[in-house]
């Protein structure tokens, strides 16, 4: 059997039975008619979209959610009167498993958890009912305003990534980046961009984890445009170590060691200093030889890995950088060991 979630009115699918053992459950949820949805079910799916759908809860649901709860009267004429939910949009949202089940009970309606062998109604849920309660109570919403404010954490990975897009945003004055499309011969792309310099850009990446549950590193990409076609690429990773962003090797050193985000003063910590750094970034971005110094001659050298050292020699060598000679031995010599 598939570990979906069901959803039905046990007094219109069985009227004469309750449901007393989930293997009971099991079979009616698995065995449905073609009676369609009763009223009852109909109001309950209208609610459940209200719901989802209300702006200030969007933090607890990624698109998939709200897509699939979203103008639910196109399943009302449905000829099933078994609602089927995968497993997947329940995994994603602890608050919209909580929902479902407060919901459906008010409704007097109930379900079958394939995937937990569980069963919900009005009346009873088991098995283990007072300690599923106790689960259900520890869940709580998350709103955008508590997002905002750093008083809360994103709910799951989805929502860490709709987080990171949503500062950038709320910071577009001071950081200025912005969705945005850029042609280069690496690509066509849209992306969040900046414009930092004369014929210089950047992009931008915040990169999550789903275990350790968090944010890994920034990924920051200069651009330097040497002709209307030609683009010197460069790509800096900045890890996260200990919830301390790493931008100076001296004092924070090049590896690190991830920690799960357990608390809204993490999390703020975190986004404060990908704020400093992006305004210091985008100072040494202000001409094309203030960069090279800063990447050939820098910290920011040690944040340059791989082939990305290739680049930043194309980089010095198109500004004429009096070390250049000198700077080639050092990639040669770690690409030996």
């Amino acid at each position: 059997m598939s570990s979906l979630f069901y959803i039905w009115d046990a007094k219109q699918h069985h009227p004469e039975v309750t449901i007393d053992s989930l293997a009971q459950a099991e079979y009616y949820a698995t065995n449905s008619q073609c009676t369609g949805f009763t009223e009852k079910f109909k109001n309950w799916l209208l609610n459940v979209e209200n719901i989802v759908t209300n702006p200030e809860l969007a933090a607890n649901f990624d698109e998939e959610i709200i897509g699939s709860f979203t103008n639910v009267t196109r399943y009302l004429d449905a000829a099933d009167n078994v609602f089927k939910i995968e497993q997947g949009l329940l995994v994603k949202s602890k608050y919209l498993y909580k929902i479902l089940i407060e919901t459906l009970r008010q409704h007097d309606l109930v379900a079958f958890d394939a995937r937990s062998y569980l069963f919900f109604s009005q009346e009873q849920i088991f098995p283990d009912q007072h300690n599923i309660e106790r689960m259900l109570d520890t869940v709580s919403p998350v709103t955008q305003e508590q997002l905002e404010q750093f008083k809360a954490i994103p709910p799951n990975e989805d929502e860490l990534i709709i987080f990171a897009k949503q500062w950038l945003k709320s910071h577009l004055e001071t950081l200025n980046f912005i969705d945005q499309r850029k042609i280069n011969q690496y690509n066509e792309s849209i992306g969040r961009y900046r414009d930092v310099g004369e014929s210089i850009y950047e992009n931008i990446l915040i990169i999550t984890s789903p275990n350790p549950f968090g944010y890994k590193h920034i990924s920051l990409t200069s651009y330097v445009q040497v002709k209307p076609n030609i683009t010197i690429r460069l790509l800096r990773e900045h890890p996260i170590n200990n919830y301390t962003l790493q931008y100076d090797p001296v004092i924070h050193g090049i590896n690190s060691k991830l920690l799960p985000i357990t608390q809204p003063e993490q999390l703020k910590n975190i986004f404060q200093q990908i704020y400093d750094f992006l305004i210091y970034d985008a100072e040494k971005h202000q001409d094309i030889e203030t960069l090279n110094q800063w990447l050939n001659h820098g910290d920011e050298k040690e944040y340059i890995t791989g082939l990305g050292a290739i680049s930043r020699l194309v980089l010095a060598k198109y500004v004429n950088d009096p070390l250049y000679n000198q700077l080639c031995y050092s990639p040669i010599k770690m690409s030996m060991r």
